[in-house]
């Protein structure tokens, strides 16, 4: 026969087992957070090491990117001509509507200093002088992104100009942008370009002329392993973000697309990036029905003059060269613009994105 104190004694050992096998479980496993309730319309979260999917949203859908499109802007500019290269400005690019630098026609930059400002503030000038510097025109630039973006297996995406102002076939879909991040963030120039929180944009020509640049990215120093990547915003795309962060082995990748509002997109990804580390990087989730709403042919973009299937224009801003004679261009803010592409496009960012 077990005695009252004998079974008391159990009661205690039983207990102590109980709360030992519970805290043994906590420390090999860890408190995992709650799956995140994300705002935005689409998201993904990857690990960027594996490219293991940890949580997605809608990542199929086709999305306007924004400024996100110089993830891959960025990328090519630092292939073909790395940090050290000479660009000069032309016209179309000093007329680029959210250009914060003020640059004038003829001016020089190292392609570093032009490639920082552009993945801090976000300025669409310096996205123009980076594709005509290395491939000629706008419209050479665009399919030499969409090449790279084929080549990273972006089944979904198609690229029209370098910085992302609305177009109708400019759009991409957050699994493709993720793909687009995880390759960038694997050139250690690009990582080092987008991790400033402020920076000094410096001219080579004039001598001596500066800029204090400060990023846009609010995750930059407030958010614990934070190392990039880029914002976006424009009308159609609403708030953007691709947010790079890494703790210990563990470095993450969340894009998020669609927020209604520019601090919905930061809650969001931090919101994926505390479930990611959480669960150590792994995991796999998908929240809302699967989304496929992507065209199923890209026009052909054909060169100024053709007369023949146009592309369809969007009134609004274009790069390139002057229009033609007795032909004034769109005038966005008292500014005439300019064309060389033949692809007219919006000006609907909001400065700052």
């Amino acid at each position: 026969m077990i005695n009252d104190n004998e079974t008391d004694r159990l009661k205690v050992i039983g207990r102590i087992l109980c709360v030992t096998l519970i805290l043994s479980f906590i420390y090999t496993h860890g408190v995992h957070a709650a799956v995140p309730s994300v705002l935005a319309e689409s998201a993904i979260l990857i690990n960027m090491r594996t490219g293991d999917v940890i949580f997605e949203k809608n990542a199929d859908a086709r999305r306007a990117p924004a400024s996100l499109t110089k993830m891959m802007t960025c990328i090519l500019g630092l292939e073909a001509k790395g940090l050290n290269s000479e660009f000069s400005v032309s016209q179309a690019a000093a007329a680029t509507e959210d250009s914060y630098l003020g640059m004038k026609r003829g001016e020089r930059f190292r392609s570093g200093e032009l490639m920082r400002e552009m993945m801090m503030e976000s300025d669409n000038g310096a996205a123009v002088v980076v594709a005509q510097n290395v491939s000629g025109s706008i419209l050479k630039f665009a399919e030499l992104m969409n090449e790279k973006a084929k080549m990273l297996g972006c089944r979904k995406t198609h690229f029209s100009n370098p910085h992302g102002l609305t177009a109708k076939w400019h759009y991409s879909t957050a699994r493709d942008m993720s793909k687009i991040a995880a390759y960038c963030m694997k050139n250690p120039d690009f990582r080092s370009l987008v991790n400033n929180r402020k920076s000094v944009i410096r001219w080579s020509l004039p001598s001596g002329r500066t800029y204090k640049a400060e990023t846009t990215n609010d995750l930059l120093g407030s958010y614990s392993g934070a190392n990039g990547i880029k914002t976006g915003w424009t009308h159609a795309a609403k708030g953007c973000v691709a947010a790079s962060a890494k703790r210990g082995g563990v470095e993450l990748i969340a894009i998020v697309m669609k927020s209604k509002d520019h601090q919905t997109r930061f809650a969001d990804a931090r919101k994926l990036l505390d479930y990611g580390f959480s669960l150590e990087g792994k995991g796999n989730v998908t929240a809302g029905p699967p989304v496929t709403n992507f065209p199923k042919r890209v026009p052909e973009i054909r060169k100024p003059g053709t007369v023949n299937n146009p592309v369809p224009a969007v009134s609004g801003a274009n790069t390139g060269t002057a229009a033609g004679p007795g032909k004034a261009g769109p005038v966005i803010s008292s500014r005439p613009t300019v064309k060389s592409s033949g692809i007219r496009m919006p000006v609907v960012r909001k400065p700052g994105a």
